[in-house]
């Protein structure tokens, strides 16, 4: 839980301020992979939910706060996504 607190804070700062962030993510099979992220939005389901701009994968992807192993917030900025949340769920859901 408290975890989980740092790494919402820390987002939370990334969101705001556009960094580019840098996470090692466990995709469920234990498959930890290393990504570069543009954090876009923060969802409260049942697990908090990311919802960033995968370089790796060129898309926006969902990551599980819970299975970020690692997350560095990095210096260098992204230009922000010209679109709401609402937007993003109207063109990818």
């Amino acid at each position: 839980r408290e975890r989980n607190s740092n790494i919402l804070s820390e987002l939370q700062f990334a969101l705001t301020n556009f960094c580019l962030t840098k996470i090692e993510y466990n995709s469920g099979q234990n498959n930890i992979t290393t990504r570069l992220i543009e954090p876009f939005a923060l969802l409260n389901t049942e697990n908090w939910l990311l919802v960033a701009f995968c370089r790796l994968r060129q898309e926006f992807r969902f990551f599980r706060l819970d299975r970020i192993r690692k997350m560095n917030v990095l210096s260098d900025k992204f230009q922000p996504h010209k679109m709401t949340l609402q937007e993003y769920f109207d063109k990818y859901h």
